[in-house]
Order: structure tokens, then sequence, then C-alpha cells
């Protein structure tokens, strides 16, 4: 049955698309019953209002998102409080800001700093998701980090090779981690998601990589500055146009989304002007890709965290959910930026 929301933003159902209570059919209608303590009433509750334990009722708000003291997960959330959705910002200028000025420093420093940012990727993405068996998925992924990193640094001559192998091995310790759990519930799930860790940190150990390359670092400059761009202009233009929603159940706009990527792909051409090394052209159209990638990892951590509360499995707080999404998607989009300012966009 389709119909039209008034208010993407608040969950509000219209009363004639809601379902009528518990024990009728859809188009029933139950005859009414007299009441003794005053005339007949509609056995349903009608719009804006909510039977109690003792069968009064009282009055509740049209948009509401809790009903009778618990929450409906199944409705459309409410668009998070302002306070809730600048961590997103703050973490898109820090990690921007650190790929780019700590590449200048020296690699075991620069290593340093990208292993805070992969266990904190690791940490706040296994809170958003809550899957089984978390220890396992944070053991695997932070040793492969801590190893991915030391090989970006050590391994002559410059190659992703060495990250491949770790990353593979890290898949065979994932299996074998799972097979020595006490219980094997959500075993699919976890090994799922363990291997998407495991390539998120080996994305970080990317950009240590590119930093040593000899011509590549002013290229990897205009991807990154694409890259949190995108990022910061979506969240930026959800703080002032949460709707319409790319998705009722996930709390991103979509005037957001097209406009990140496309301030993205100016930003890039831009530095590819100010910065010596890459050319305008081919920054332009590899900041494209790169900020189109970032905006929909980013995006991606709202729709995990909806599919987990859909599911009435709960979820993070809505801080920890809009913060794991530019670190998922600076993790996402680090073999990409290897690959296009290595081979792409320097002439």
């Amino acid at each position: 049955m389709s119909y039209s929301r008034p208010d993407e933003t608040w969950g509000y159902e219209p009363p004639e698309a809601a379902p009528p209570a518990e024990g009728a059919a859809w188009g029933e209608t139950y005859p009414e019953a007299p009441s003794q303590a005053g005339p007949r009433r509609s056995a349903s509750p009608g719009r804006g209002e909510d039977p109690d334990a003792t069968g009064s009722r009282r009055r509740v708000g049209t948009g509401a998102y809790r009903a009778a003291g618990r929450e409906d997960h199944t409705l459309p959330p409410p668009t998070p409080p302002l306070l809730h959705r600048l961590p997103a910002l703050a973490v898109v200028v820090v990690v921007s800001a650190g790929l780019v000025l700590g590449a200048q420093m020296e690699r075991p420093v620069y290593a340093a700093g990208i292993a805070v940012l992969q266990i904190a990727a690791v940490v706040l993405m296994t809170w958003v998701r809550r899957i089984d068996g978390a220890w396992l998925t944070v053991a695997v992924a932070s040793g492969l980090a801590v190893a991915a990193d030391w090989v970006a640094v050590t391994w002559q001559p410059v190659s992703l090779l060495p990250v491949t192998v770790l990353l593979a091995l890290a898949f065979g310790a994932a299996v074998a981690g799972q097979l020595v759990r006490r219980t094997h519930e959500g075993v699919t799930e976890s090994l799922g998601f363990t291997m998407v860790l495991c390539i998120a940190v080996c994305g970080y150990a990317c950009y240590i990589a590119l930093s040593r390359l000899g011509s590549a670092p002013p290229a990897m400059y205009s991807a990154v500055v694409a890259a949190g761009t995108a990022i910061l202009a979506a969240r930026a233009v959800d703080l002032v146009m949460p709707d319409p929603r790319i998705n009722r159940q996930v709390t991103r706009g979509a005037f957001g989304i097209v406009i990140g990527t496309m301030c993205g792909t100016a930003s890039a051409a831009y530095a590819g002007l100010v910065i010596e090394g890459p050319d305008p052209r081919h920054a332009a159209i590899g900041g494209l890709l790169i900020a189109l990638i970032a905006v929909l990892s980013d995006l991606a951590c709202g729709y995990m965290s909806a599919s987990r509360r859909i599911d009435g499995a709960g979820t993070a707080p809505n801080p920890v959910v809009n913060a794991a999404g530019p670190l998922l998607a600076f993790a996402v989009t680090g073999p990409v930026v290897y690959l296009l300012s290595a081979y792409y966009m320097i002439d």
C-alpha cells in the first residue's frame, strides 16, 4: 500500500495507512462495543491518541517517535539534534588535516598517527554494527593495522604487495578465530564484517605507502582535499536541509549527498591548480570518483545503524554513528587514492 509521507523527519504515519489494532486484518472494522462509563467509542485509537493499560486514552504528538513510553523501532527516527551531528564535522577536519600535514613528518610519526585513526575506526565501526564475537573482530583488525603500518613504512621498494599478503593472512586468522569461539551464532555476519574492517585498516596503510613515493604526495593532497570537502559539504548541508531524506530510515538528506560530491570535485580541480604536480583536468576527474566514494562510504554507516534499529537489536548513539562515517570513508578511499595518485593524476 503506497502513500506520500507529509513529514520525512518525524516518522508520522497517516491514519489511512496505519494498520488497525492488534487482531484486526487490513480493511476490517470491528463493531463498536457499548461502554458502561460513557458514550460508545471506537475500538481502535484515533490519530494522536494512544490507549494505556487501563483502556483510557491520552493525547500524544502526531510526530511522536515514542508511544506509551516505548520506542517503535519500525518507524523512521527523528533527525538527530545539532550537537549529535557536530562530531562528524570535527572528525572530517582532523582526519583531512592529519593526512595532509602528517605526510610531511617522519614516517614512523606519520604511521603512529595513522594507527590511531585505524584503531578508532575499528572500535567505532564495531560499536555501530554490534556483531557477535566482537572481541575477535577488534583483535584481528587491530593486529592487521599494526602489521600493515609497519610494512608500509619499512618495505623496499614501496609497494602494496606486502599489505595485500597481510590482508590475506588476516582473512585466514579471522576464519580460524571463528572456529575457536564458544558459540557460533552469527558466524557469517561476524566474519564478513571482520573482512570489511580488515580492508578498511589496510586502506589507511595506503596513505603511508603513498607518502613515500617521490611525485605522488601532491596528488594525494588533492585527493584527500576532495574526500574531505565532499564529506564536510554533505554534512554541512544536512545541518540546514535534512529533508528530503535519501531514505526514510536513514537520517541523511538527499541534497547533502549531491552537493557534497560536486564540492569535492571542484575542490580537487582547484587543488590541481595551486599544487604543483597533479594536472587540473586529471585531478578533477579523479576528485569526482574519490568524492563519490567518500560520500557513499560515509552514508553506509547510516544504513548499518538503521538496519540494526529496524531489526530491534538497538544501535550506537548518534554521535558515535556520525563520527564513524568519516573514518570509514577515508579508509575505503585509501586504495583508490593510492591508485589514482600513483598512476593517473601525475603526468
